[in-house]
């Protein structure tokens, strides 16, 4: 949810450090608190540990500590330091530190999910069993990790089973790869974060993951996709980081750039964020290919998280099917930049532009098995996906089979917009149904929170970014839509994105509502449905004259089971018919905010009509993704940057 008042967040440039040094002691108090090193007893030896050489040996000699050293000597919860002389140094691994790496992955016994249990991960070129934190903020240029042991000898660049922090550090040419075991519990390893794989939360701070891949085997199974081509965790804390130029490919893969599980067993509170960041051209392929750019799970099946983007760009990310996929079989691709497996996604002063998804388009199922080229949101009820929240932000120029289609919302509960938004093409075509129960506490008959206070959609790309004037990073590649070229980092604002946030805080009112009397065969609310719409405020008498009398088409729980249930067909079937007669006669939303606050409440012969508003106060974030100080006074411009006066 936005916030109500402004963070305060540090002024500094996306990417490696450049030297500014503000803000560090309260990121060292931070890592002493996050892990518990400091101070906790531990010897400083071990606690923390300095490493002085680019080597990379296991037993280095005396005098001598390598990051591979290091990393078998600092205690859980410590820090490994880099001499100063280090500054801009890349470390190239050579060996295999682990070619068992153990983290947790999902299980599936009968084919149903059955939690979380340790599963081989393959090799790593550095793997820990603990939590620690890689520091190179004392060094202005940084430190690179580099995977060098060349094709013969795949491997990721690090792996650890508990919390990590990595501060100016650059993870690239990493490779995970999907190998056969020789056991009918697990046949393969998993390909999962070819640059970086943590079952724990991922704090990166001013890092680069760059040009790392994920392979996965082409066989299909429930528990063994290929996940994060660059980073794979259970939950991510990103704050000005470069992700890009990464791929994963296998039968099934997601997350070109990012997976995040966004804690799938279950660890308290674990919402997953990107401040400030760079998610580009990334690429997906795979038969079933979800999120090029970022895959969030929400938590999975059994959890709810929310994946929280704020000042990012993603751009030039790309969700591809493999090519000749045998005739008959399932094949999805959704989400070219970011793809919502569950729980709830929040975008806010954001900037999604030129993100690709491209496939064959055949429905599976009644159902659409391609989406949403920016940002796509699941379909059907493998996972709970709740909501997505958009606010202050740019969506445009993503394409679907070089057609406009900038946001697919899937099968969602709701869709919020808190304002000030520039969207290409919104697709609602399978978002949730209207549903009655406020005993419940539902109140969902709206479901399609748009417009609201400065939206705009159907917007092409030139009428808000200046993407003749894209910046790029200065040498890491793209693997995405523009593979080859240097990599997007950001898009200048333009036209009707600038001069349009408010300074101060404003409020927006989204519509609930429900009604009793429902599951009885005197219902007779979608009779009222239509009455209301054939009023001359809405589409006149002669709206869909041909529709019978709908007394006794009600909705019936239990709320776990009612999408799949056969008892609710006719009330499905009522609604999607209803948003096809209507067409775009009524707007985007078609059936939204505006006309269910309009909606009579009250007690009517058969029913009970509820209408309620849920008030959200917004305040615009203090600084955009290079830290560039917003205005105060005066509107700011929408998507992650602010250009100056």
């Amino acid at each position: 949810m936005p916030g109500s008042v402004r963070a305060d967040v540090q002024n500094a440039p996306t990417g490696p450090r450049n030297g500014s040094r503000r803000g560090l002691a309260f990121a060292a108090l931070a890592l002493c608190g996050l892990f518990l090193g400091c101070g906790s007893g531990g010897s400083s030896e071990s606690s923390r540990t300095e490493v002085n050489s680019l080597e990379d040996l296991e037993r280095p000699p005396a005098g001598t500590v390598t990051l591979r050293s290091a990393l078998a000597a600092v205690s859980a919860g410590g820090t490994i330091t880099f001499d100063p002389a280090l500054d801009g140094g890349t470390i190239r691994l050579t060996l295999v530190g682990e070619p068992h790496s153990t983290l947790p992955g999902e299980v599936y016994p009968q084919n149903k999910f059955g939690g979380y249990q340790d599963r081989d991960y393959g090799r790593s070129a550095l793997y820990a069993k603990k939590s620690l934190a890689i520091d190179a903020s004392n060094l202005p240029a940084g430190i690179t990790l580099a995977w060098a042991g060349g094709d013969a000898s795949h491997a990721r660049v690090l792996a650890v089973y508990g919390d990590l922090a990595l501060n100016n550090v650059t993870l690239t040419s990493g490779y995970a790869q999907a190998e056969a075991l020789d056991s009918t519990a697990q046949p393969w390893t998993l390909a999962r974060g070819g640059g970086l794989a943590v079952w724990g939360t991922a704090t990166l701070d001013h890092c680069t993951i760059g040009g790392n891949t994920a392979s996965g085997d082409l066989e299909g199974s429930r528990d063994r996709g290929t996940y994060g081509g660059g980073i794979y965790a259970n939950a991510v804390a990103l704050a000005d980081c470069v992700v890009s130029g990464n791929l994963a490919t296998g039968y099934g893969a997601a997350g070109g750039g990012i997976y995040s599980v966004g804690g799938g067993d279950g660890a308290s509170g674990i919402d997953a964020r990107l401040t400030r960041c760079a998610v580009t051209g990334n690429r997906v392929t795979a038969q079933h290919a979800y999120g090029g750019g970022l895959f969030t799970l929400g938590g999975g099946p059994s959890h709810s998280a929310t994946m929280t983007l704020t000042n990012c760009t993603l751009a030039r990310n790309l969700a591809q099917e493999k090519p000749s996929i045998p005739s008959g079989q399932q094949h999805y691709c959704r989400g070219g930049g970011v793809y919502l497996g569950g729980g709830s996604l929040a975008i806010q002063s954001c900037t999604l532009a030129e993100n690709q998804v491209t496939g064959v388009a055949e429905p599976f199922s009644g159902k659409p098995n391609l989406g949403g080229g920016g940002v796509g949101a699941t379909i059907g009820n493998a996972h709970v996906v709740e909501s997505m929240k958009i606010w202050h932000s740019i969506i445009v120029g993503n394409e679907l089979n070089g057609a406009a289609e900038d946001v697919f919302t899937g099968s969602l509960l709701h869709f919020y917009s808190y304002g000030c938004n520039r969207i290409g093409k919104l697709d609602f075509s399978q978002i949730l149904v209207p549903v009655p129960p406020p005993d419940s506490g539902w109140l969902d008959l709206s479901r399609k929170h748009w417009p609201k206070t400065g939206d705009a959609d159907g917007l092409t790309l030139g009428a808000v970014l200046d993407a003749g004037a894209v910046h790029r990073h200065p040498s890491l590649l793209s693997a995405g839509t523009d593979a080859g070229e240097k990599a997007v980092l950001w898009y200048p604002p333009a036209g009707s994105a600038l001069d349009q946030v408010p300074a101060q805080a404003y409020r927006v009112n989204s519509i609930l509502g429900g009604y009793l009397g429902y599951g009885e065969p005197t219902d007779d609310f979608l009779n009222l449905v239509l009455a209301r719409l054939r009023t001359e405020a809405y589409l006149g008498g002669g709206f869909w004259p041909e529709c019978p009398d709908m007394t006794g088409v009600t909705w019936y729980g239990p709320s776990e089971t009612w999408v799949t249930s056969p008892d609710n067909a006719s009330w499905i079937k009522f609604w999607r018919d209803l948003d096809a007669r209507i067409g775009t006669a009524l707007g985007t939303a078609v059936l939204g905010d505006d006309f269910w606050a309009d909606f009579p409440s009250g007690a009517f012969d058969h029913v009970t009509v509820i209408i309620t508003r849920e008030r959200q106060d917004v305040t615009p974030v203090l600084v955009d993704q290079l830290g560039a100080p917003r205005p105060e006074e005066t509107p700011g411009d929408i998507g992650a940057i602010e250009l100056a006066d």
